[in-house]
């Protein structure tokens, strides 16, 4: 089994688990949790302006 990357927070995404979003050229983007789909797709911010995806990516290190 893969362990796949969310495309936003850098966490790990077991199988099974997550959000797999098709973009309507075919690119598949893979979210660990709503909260990191919303963020990218609704309001397109930024991960390297959020606090949280901050601290979890230094966590994972």
């Amino acid at each position: 089994m893969k362990i796949h990357k969310c495309a936003f927070c850098g966490a790990d995404i077991p199988p099974g688990y997550g959000i797999m979003y098709v973009r309507t050229d075919g690119t598949v983007v893979r979210y660990c949790s709503r909260k990191c789909f919303v963020s990218a797709t609704r309001f397109k911010r930024n991960p390297r302006k959020l606090a949280w995806v901050r601290k979890q990516q230094k966590r994972q290190s």
